[in-house]
């Protein structure tokens, strides 16, 4: 049984001007490990990338085959439109585990380390403890004299901090400082903080199940490992490997021709070889490993070099909390970790990655180094595959092997990969997970390329043959090699080039977007179904469009459809070389799910936007205009078209008036009722009341409209005769309303005036009456949307209403109970100014006004309890024998040139409320406190309620 060790440093001292770092030499497997101060000669730093634009291929020219069958249009096809944009990555953290002498969280570190622990093992009793030192200080975080850890960890994620104190030239940052999450690891309460390497990776399989830790660095390494010991470890590593972890160790740096134990862990156990990494260290030239006067230095990969590469011996100058100042860290122990970060940098930017897939984008980046067995080789056993490469590693695998036991699998879950590399190799590609991989590069792997699920987008080329599964897509406006279809092939993503035959089988699709034709420098087998879609970078015209164009065209489609809710295909043409669709524009007013009504006028109004787009386009204009009818064309569900319909009908702006009608009648009632209970003990005064109004309102065809209305009255009367009374009032009204189909809702506030008055005669006959008067305004907001965009409209416009309301009754008086039958008639009227709304996408519509004329019938019931309390009861019918709704003018914001015209909607004519009520007068006739309560028997979710106090004079 052996413990591993740091790996020693370099035993050199810059005197007088630096201090110099001494790694204890205890640790032989620790990787790095020494000394030297701030050096004059520079070393050959790895430092991370930065972000640039991917490749964007060299495919998806026109390559003028074939002879399109273009119409009367505008559209210019540019290619680089349609390159994919490198997703930000940024946010997708890589745990990564430092097995070392523990982390102390020091300033550089203060952001980037989670945790650190002390594992301690007892490896004969077979136990294993942890202690956590995450709140402990730097001297109990890492115990090794040197700081051996610390340095690691910031070789990682280290960050200059936001202090004067720290000047920001001099110390470099960590490799993956906003990417890597460090959790520290010691392994020893002695022997400078490094135990066993049993202890080590056992840590690393805790900070895995328990902390989702799959990336370890381990810049030691043990010299003579031998039986059971032996067998632990390996069964560890092959735990490890086997849970998806990767482990980066280090080389050693004895100058050996054969590496540390642990590195060698794969030959005794393959299956670590898809989670184990070797790291060995460069000279300063980059031309051979590192080698001091004495000899000593960076081991070779050796037996390892299938699993190995080699990054810097040398790093610096970087902060030593020991010494307080720069130092220079030597060791593969210094090499290893910006292995590591590499690592956590493709792990962050391909989160879908296995630790294998990891380890190969690592590995065929490398930059091969030649150690005299030539070059026609993947590795050799001095450099392993060669020279870390962060900059093309984070542009996906450099090439697809056989070596590595199977084709490489892609398996993107979600969003979007991209690999601009130019990948070589004797494998293929594996298209697995639902998002998309955009494969950017010129690429002449010999492997065939299978896409099971999801979209392979080709901006760039591949050679190989592409087989697209039931559940696949291929997309692009790169080159392909042949192809054959069981999935969808698409070229709403550019115009795709197959270069070879072109089969699609019964299951297959071709998804053409409109002027991006397909073309096959082969021949072309058809079967299956064709779509048509509206492209996503720009408007489809009317007219005849080519689909494909090839050597020779054999078959047909068994079917063709329009996939846009506002194109329609009137039919297809096929010669033996090409295959062309002929496209017109759909009657938007059927598009949706609603007929009729909203979808009637808005459908109009679209249908003319469109054919003057078409107009536009066909003679070459690129107007706002044609851009909203490109975004309208890529609609697909008549769900979405109903969304766009909905937008640009203005219906509830048209609407309004005749909602605000409705609901003023049922105020009207409200004010009759009010009036009546104003007047019934008789006494004049003042008096001030409060309201509340819930209906619905409902046309076929047109939006629900849901209103609440509140109402603060406050008025006065005063006897005129011994037979009538006379009074005047003033309200506020405020009515909120929200309209379903339009997505929308409004707010009226007005102010109210009215005057009211009763007649009653010596025979018990009355007359009663009121009028008002409203002015004020109402304010809209609602979501609006081309289909592709949404944004939000608002709008206000002024708004008056007046209603007149006049009573025929008989009070039939009886000794506790009294019965009043009356007829009535009502005239109302609600006039809205132009609504024009703040976006785009909304709409203009003109002055409205809509007026009614009601008849009603009804009767009142009272029952004296007491001498102060009366309560009541009241049912009354009425109904719109003449409506005058107004001729609405609708335009669009996006060209005030094309309008229409249509007939605002009719909501319910009639209502039958139903009510009770309360009067109480005090003793002393002072006071009169009122209310009543009412439904609408044919709609059970309208009800009203009032509440009123009056003071007699």
């Amino acid at each position: 049984m052996t413990k591993s060790h740091n790996f020693v440093g370099l035993k050199r001292q810059f005197f007088p001007s630096v201090l110099a770092l001494a790694i204890g030499s205890v640790l032989v497997g620790c990787g790095g490990g020494g000394g030297g101060g701030l050096a004059a000669t520079s070393s050959h730093i790895t430092q991370p990338p930065t972000k640039g634009e991917n490749n964007p291929g060299s495919g998806g020219q026109d390559t003028g085959t074939g002879g399109e069958q273009n119409p009367n249009s505008a559209y210019i096809y540019d290619p680089k439109k349609f390159n994919v944009e490198e997703p930000d990555t940024s946010l997708n953290k890589v745990g990564v585990g430092v097995l070392d002498s523990g982390v102390g969280i020091n300033d550089y570190l203060e952001d980037s380390v989670k945790k650190v622990f002390r594992y301690i093992e007892d490896y004969q009793a077979g136990t294993l403890t942890r202690e956590d030192l995450t709140h402990r200080g730097i001297d109990i975080q890492d115990i090794d004299p040197g700081t051996h850890g610390t340095i690691v960890a910031q070789i990682i994620a280290g960050k200059i901090p936001a202090d004067a104190r720290y000047p920001v030239t001099r110390s470099i940052e960590g490799i993956a400082k906003d990417i890597a999450e460090i959790y520290g690891v010691s392994t020893s309460d002695s022997n400078n903080g490094i135990g066993y390497a049993t202890t080590a990776y056992q840590a690393a399989l805790n900070l895995n199940q328990e902390y989702g830790v799959k990336l370890f660095n381990g810049s030691f390494g043990t010299v003579g490992m031998r039986g059971i010991f032996h067998e632990d470890v390996t069964q560890y590593a092959a735990r490890l490997a086997d849970g998806g972890s990767l482990v980066v160790m280090a080389t050693g740096n004895a100058g050996l021709a054969v590496p540390s134990d642990e590195v060698l862990l794969p030959t005794r156990n393959s299956a670590i070889e898809k989670g184990w990494l070797a790291v060995t260290g460069l000279n300063e030239e980059h031309t051979d490993l590192y080698r001091d006067t004495d000899g000593e230095g960076a081991n070779n990969c050796g037996l390892a070099a299938r699993w190995c590469l080699a990054a810097d011996y040398i790093v610096g100058p970087i902060q030593s909390d020991k010494v307080g100042s720069l130092i220079w860290f030597y060791g593969t122990s210094g090499a290893t970790p910006q292995v590591t970060s590499a690592a956590a940098l493709v792990w962050s930017k391909y989160p879908w990655m296995s630790n294998d897939q990891v380890r190969q984008v690592l590995l065929t980046n490398a930059d091969y180094m030649d150690d005299g067995s030539g070059l026609n080789q993947l590795y050799n056993e001095r450099f392993g595959w060669g020279a870390l490469d962060i900059w093309n590693s984070l542009s996906g695998p450099q090439s697809f092997l056989t070596v590595f036991n199977e084709n490489f699998e892609a398996n993107v879950t979600s969003n979007v990969a991209i690999f601009s590399n130019d990948i070589d190799g004797d494998a293929g590609l594996i298209k697995q997970g639902a998002g998309t991989l955009v494969m950017a590069g010129d690429s002449n792997y010999t492997g065939a390329t299978d896409v099971q699920l999801g979209k392979l987008q080709v901006t760039g080329n591949i050679d190989s043959t592409v087989r697209v599964g039931t559940r696949g897509i291929l997309s692009g406006m790169g080159q392909t090699g042949a192809v054959v279809n069981q999935g969808i092939v698409s070229t709403q993503d550019g115009r795709l080039t197959v270069n070879g035959n072109y089969t699609q089988e019964s299951t297959g699709t071709l998804a053409y977007g409109l002027e991006h034709y397909l073309t096959v420098k082969g021949d072309v087998t058809l079967a299956g179904k064709l779509e048509v879609s509206a492209q996503n970078k720009g408007m489809v015209t009317e007219g005849t469009h080519q689909v494909l164009n090839a050597n020779h065209v054999a078959g047909q489609f068994d079917s063709y459809s329009s996939t846009s809710a506002f194109l329609t295909v009137k039919g297809l043409s096929q010669t033996n070389k090409d295959v062309a669709v002929d496209v017109a524009l759909a009657d938007a007013k059927t598009a949706g799910t609603l007929s009729g009504g909203i979808s009637n006028a808005s459908g109009e109004l679209l249908n003319k936007l469109m054919a003057k787009a078409n107009t536009q386009a066909v003679s070459g204009q690129s107007t706002q205009l044609t851009d909203y009818v490109a975004n309208v064309q890529k609609v697909a569900t008549a769900t979405a078209a109903q969304a766009v319909l909905n937008s640009n009908a203005g219906a509830l702006f048209a609407e309004t008036p005749s909602v605000l009608l409705r609901n003023d009648t049922l105020v009207n009632a409200q004010i009759a009722q009010r009036s009546y209970q104003v007047s019934k003990q008789g006494l004049t005064g003042a008096w001030v009341t409060a309201g509340y109004l819930d209906n619905t309102s409902e046309a076929k065809g047109w939006d629900t409209v849901e209103s609440e209305i509140k109402t603060v009255s406050a008025g006065a009367d005063f006897k005129v005769t011994d037979h009538a009374i006379l009074g005047a009032y003033i309200s506020d009204y405020n009515e909120d309303s929200k309209f379903s189909a339009s997505n929308g809702k409004s707010e009226a506030e007005l102010t109210t005036v009215g005057v009211y008055g009763q007649w009653l005669s010596d025979y018990n006959y009355y007359v009663a009456a009121n009028a008002q008067y409203g002015f004020g305004d109402t304010t809209f907001d609602r979501t609006v949307t081309d289909g592709i965009k949404t944004d939000e409209s608002h709008a206000k416009a002024d708004l008056d209403k007046y209603g007149i309301y006049t009573e025929f009754g008989y009070a039939l008086p009886m000794e506790q109970f009294s019965i009043s039958p009356y007829v009535a008639l009502s005239h109302n009227a609600v006039s809205l100014d132009q609504v024009k709304e703040s976006s785009d996408l909304g709409v203009m519509v003109g002055d409205t006004t809509a007026k009614e004329s009601k008849a009603h019938v009804g009767t009142r019931a009272d029952y004296q309890v007491t001498q102060q309390l009366k309560l009541g009861g009241y049912a009354e019918y009425a109904y719109a024998f003449d409506r005058s709704l107004p001729n609405v003018s609708l335009t669009s914001n996006i060209d005030h040139s094309v309008d229409v015209r249509y007939r605002a909607p009719s909501f319910d004519k009639d209502f039958l409320l139903y009510g009770l009520g309360f009067n109480y007068l005090t003793v002393n006739s002072k006071w009169n406190i009122f209310g009543d309560v009412a439904g609408n028997a044919l709609n059970a979710e309208d009800y009203q309620m009032q509440l009123g106090l009056k003071y007699a004079f």
